[in-house]
């Protein structure tokens, strides 16, 4: 059963949550929920999700749990039984990555994918998104998207090729290694929403367009800082249709303001989508502007400070974490957010003093310290890796440094 071009951001969301369903059994779903995708679909860019689009994924969990034999084959008899809020999570942590499912395109035997896409009434995108979908539940439907029809192009190419299985090696292999590194990716982000605050979020994500973006004014960074945190919830709630349509939007926006936004987003916002949102992600830094005349002593030196910062204290940090990480593109995001940490607790400090202009003026060299000790802890880091292999140093270390990693913030 071919799924059109509309139902293929619900096929994504049931494949994901309900991981052992066959693709006709996923399929079936897709045509009861159509209705409802199609209205939150119709949305205009201006527009937010209507009550179709959140409507859209209490209506597929009480699909499920209206049926006894999916719901136990699924191992969600258990997520029935509580209230619709606490359901949601609870069919959440049901999800598992990368869970060993067969790849249905061996590139071993390049015929089999060629003859499939030929005989198979299934189109080829379509079942590479259900296969996607299922064995990597937290990647992000826009990803999917796009990846679908990369896939799809290079089989089209490669079943005319002579030598199919060097032209498949050479194709497919890169679109299967990018999908397992941004799974990865997206998944920490959904941890991170999940385990901390949404002031860490809001602050990783600003430090991150910051970098992306230094030519950026203040206000724009800020105000995609909190649309892209709004974003990742979404997706990582798992309603990939609304995920779908608000990375269009988002990306829609970006491209209007591509001009006081980043140079380098000029060849992405000339692809049409879904290529767009993937290029601009992906898209290099921009050049670092000429600050020279703004120095950051307004943050150590002005008698003002702690009014400021007494005043609007999440404005004001986040106004430092901007203009400090714009200066230093050459940091990673968790120590340009310790030394934003850093400079929240010594004015929290400071400011009870009788002359706190004499405590905050020392800000600077500690933000160099943290700096030098960040530099030594991946030193010893990469000399541990080196020493005990990728797989055993992933094993060992990788819950630390998620934990290490937000306590920063």
């Amino acid at each position: 059963m071919p799924s059109s071009r509309g139902s293929s951001h619900t096929s994504i969301m049931v494949a994901q949550f309900l991981q052992k369903l066959t693709y006709e059994e996923v399929q079936i779903i897709v045509q009861e929920l159509l209705d409802l995708a199609e209205n939150c679909k119709s949305l205009k860019s201006h527009e937010l999700p209507s009550e179709s689009c959140h409507q859209l994924m209490a209506t597929f969990l009480e699909h499920i749990c209206n049926n006894q034999g999916m719901a136990d084959k699924c191992v969600f008899s258990d997520c029935c039984n509580i209230n619709k809020t606490a359901r949601h999570k609870c069919f959440l942590l049901h999800k598992k990555d990368d869970t060993g499912y067969t790849e249905i395109f061996q590139i071993s035997n390049p015929e089999q994918i060629c003859e499939m896409g030929k005989e198979n009434q299934v189109p080829v995108k379509d079942r590479y998104i259900y296969e996607t979908s299922r064995k990597h539940p937290f990647l992000y439907g826009p990803t999917i998207l796009t990846m679908s029809v990369c896939y799809e192009t290079a089989v089209q190419s490669c079943c005319r090729e002579e030598n199919k299985t060097e032209c498949f090696q050479t194709k497919l292999e890169p679109i299967r290694k990018y999908v397992r590194e941004i799974s990865l990716r997206h998944h920490h982000l959904c941890e991170i929403g999940i385990k901390f605050n949404r002031k860490v979020a809001i602050a990783m994500e600003l430090a991150l367009l910051t970098k992306k973006q230094p030519k950026a004014n203040f206000s724009e960074i800020t105000k995609l800082a909190t649309d892209i945190k709004n974003l990742h919830q979404i997706c990582c709630e798992g309603n990939a249709v609304v995920c779908v349509l608000g990375r269009s939007q988002l990306m829609n926006y970006i491209c209007s303001k591509q001009a006081i936004l980043s140079s380098k987003f000029t060849p992405c916002c000339e692809l049409p989508e879904p290529f767009r949102g993937e290029c601009i992600i992906n898209s290099e830094n921009d050049d670092k502007p000429d600050l020279s005349s703004l120095p950051l002593r307004r943050f150590t030196e002005d008698q003002s400070v702690c009014k400021q910062f007494t005043d609007k204290q999440d404005f004001f940090l986040q106004e430092f974490l901007y203009e400090y990480a714009r200066r230093h593109p050459e940091l990673a995001v968790p120590v340009i957010l310790r030394v934003d940490a850093v400079y929240q607790n010594l004015l929290g400090r400071c400011c009870k003093l009788e002359n706190p202009l004499e405590c905050y003026s020392h800000g600077e060299g500690m933000f160099q310290r943290v700096v030098h000790e960040s530099h030594e802890r991946v030193k010893n880091q990469c000399d541990v890796r080196e020493k005990l292999g990728d797989s055993n140093f992933h094993n060992r270390y990788a819950p630390k440094m998620l934990s290490r990693f937000c306590s920063f913030c």
